[in-house]
C-alpha cells in the first residue's frame, strides 16, 4: 500500500506515519489461541501487572522512532484529529483502532502482555472517598496529587518536557462513571441504537452517552488527562479507554441479541446553534479516518476485532469480584467496589507494604499558573468545537503547538 501524506489529518512525520501503518498490519496478524483477554487491571497477578508496566516503560524508552514510540502514539491524539475523534459517531470506532495500535506496540515490547482496563465504576461508590482508590498508588499507576513522582511512571516527561501530572478529584463535584448509566447502556433494551449512546445532542443528553460517561474520568484524574491535546500522554488514558471500549462491546453484544446491526454507522456529529458549530462533517461514514488513512470512519464499527484479535473478560461481579484483594463485594450497594487493602492484609499476601496517603494539593500554584497555546490554525478548531470539553491550559510552561 502506498501511504498517503497524513499532513492534513495528523501531527506525524513521514517516519512516524510509516511506523503506525506497520503497527496496523502487525495488529491484524497478531492472533493467538486462545484469544487474548483484556481484564480489569486489579484482577491481574502482581507479576502480570509489573510485566505490563515494564512493557510500557520499554515503549517509552524505545527511541527507534523519534522522539520515542509511546510519545509518537500519544501525539496522534492531538490537534485537528480531535475534531473527528470526539463528539460524534466516530468517537467509538476511532478509539477502538487507536487502542489496538497502542496494544500492538506494547506487545512488540513483550508479547505476553495484553492491555488491561480500568473499570472506574468500581471506584464510584459512597462508602469511602473515591480518591482512596488503589489505582493511584505506587502499586498501580503512581500518585495522583501533582507531578507523578512514584509508581511505575514516575518522572515521565513528554515531548514538550512537561512532567506527567494528575490532580485526582480536585473538584468536589467531579464524579466517576455512574453504575446505573453504564448498566443502562449495557443492558437496557430500550437503548439499542448507536444514536442513543453517542454524544451528538445537547448537554442534558450528553451524560447518558458512552462519550459523556467517558468524559468524567478525564476530569476526575485531572492534570495531563484533563487536556484533550495531552491526555494520551498519561498511561491512565489507555486503561480508561479500554474500559470505554469494553462498555461499547457490551452494547454491541446487546444489539446483536436484539437483532440490530452493530456495524451500522450513522453519520452523526455534535451541533450547537448557540456556539455555532457543527461537527457532522468530521463524522461522515466514508471520511478517511483521521491519522489512519487506510480506513474510513465506518471501518471502526466492523466486527473483525473483538472476538478475533482480542476479547474482554467481564468486569468483576459479586460475590467473588474477580478474586482480587483490591476489590470487594459490598452488600449495601450490591456490587463490587474498589478497596485499598490494609497494611496487615498486604503483608499477608505480599512481601511489600502498601504505601498510601499523599499530600493533597501538591504544587497547586504550579498547576494553576501556567499557559497553553496552540498554533493559530489549530486554535480556532479546538476552541470552537471543544471549549466545553475541559480543554484547559496544561500545567507546564512549554507550548503544545501543532506541527
Amino acid at each position: 500500500m502506498d501511504m498517503r501524506d497524513l499532513s492534513k489529518f495528523c501531527s506525524l512525520t513521514k517516519e512516524q506515519q510509516d511506523w503506525v501503518y506497520s503497527l496496523w498490519k502487525a495488529a491484524l496478524d497478531d492472533r493467538s489461541t486462545p484469544i487474548r483477554k483484556r481484564r480489569e487491571i486489579r484482577t491481574l497477578t502482581e507479576e502480570e501487572r509489573e510485566t505490563f508496566f515494564s512493557a510500557l516503560n520499554k515503549l517509552k524508552n524505545d527511541t527507534t522512532i523519534k522522539p520515542n514510540k509511546f510519545d509518537t502514539l500519544a501525539l496522534i491524539h492531538s490537534n485537528r484529529t480531535l475534531c473527528s475523534a470526539h463528539r460524534g459517531s466516530n468517537f467509538l470506532g476511532w478509539h477502538r483502532v487507536y487502542l489496538l495500535l497502542f496494544e500492538t506496540a506494547i506487545r512488540e515490547q513483550d508479547n505476553s502482555v495484553t492491555l488491561p482496563y480500568w473499570d472506574s465504576v468500581l471506584d464510584n461508590q459512597n462508602i469511602t472517598d473515591s480518591r482512596d482508590t488503589v489505582i493511584f498508588t505506587d502499586k498501580f499507576l503512581g500518585n495522583g496529587d501533582g507531578i507523578v513522582d512514584s509508581g511505575p511512571f514516575k518522572h515521565w516527561i513528554d515531548i514538550n518536557n512537561c512532567p506527567l501530572q494528575r490532580k485526582v478529584s480536585r473538584i468536589d463535584h467531579t464524579e466517576l462513571p455512574s453504575p446505573d448509566i453504564i448498566n443502562m447502556i449495557e443492558n437496557d433494551i430500550k437503548v439499542r441504537h448507536v444514536a442513543d449512546v453517542i454524544d451528538h445532542l445537547g448537554k442534558a443528553e450528553q451524560l447518558l452517552t458512552i462519550e459523556g460517561q467517558h468524559n468524567l474520568p478525564h476530569e476526575w484524574v485531572g492534570g495531563t488527562m484533563d487536556i484533550l491535546n495531552s491526555s494520551a500522554r498519561d498511561p491512565t488514558f489507555i486503561l480508561h479507554h479500554a474500559f470505554i471500549d469494553y462498555v461499547w462491546e457490551k452494547f454491541r453484544q446487546k444489539q446483536e441479541r436484539l437483532g440490530e446491526n452493530p456495524e451500522y454507522y450513522p453519520s452523526l456529529g455534535k451541533t450547537s446553534e448557540t456556539d455555532k458549530y457543527n461537527l457532522t462533517a468530521f463524522h461522515n461514514a466514508t471520511n478517511v479516518m483521521a491519522c489512519f488513512p487506510w480506513m474510513m470512519n465506518k471501518d471502526g464499527y466492523r466486527s473483525d476485532y473483538v472476538g478475533i484479535l482480542y476479547e474482554y473478560e467481564d468486569s468483576p461481579k459479586c460475590p467473588d469480584c474477580g478474586k482480587s484483594k483490591y476489590i470487594t463485594c459490598n452488600d449495601k450497594l450490591n456490587r463490587c467496589i474498589g478497596i485499598v487493602p490494609t497494611e496487615s492484609e498486604e503483608e499477608n499476601s505480599s512481601p511489600w507494604n502498601f504505601i498510601i496517603g499523599r499530600i493533597p494539593g501538591m504544587l497547586t500554584s504550579l498547576l494553576e499558573s501556567s499557559v497553553f497555546s496552540v498554533s493559530a490554525s489549530s486554535r480556532s478548531l479546538l476552541e470552537l468545537e471543544f471549549h466545553d470539553l475541559r480543554l484547559k491550559p496544561p500545567f507546564c510552561n512549554k507550548h503544545m503547538e501543532s506541527r
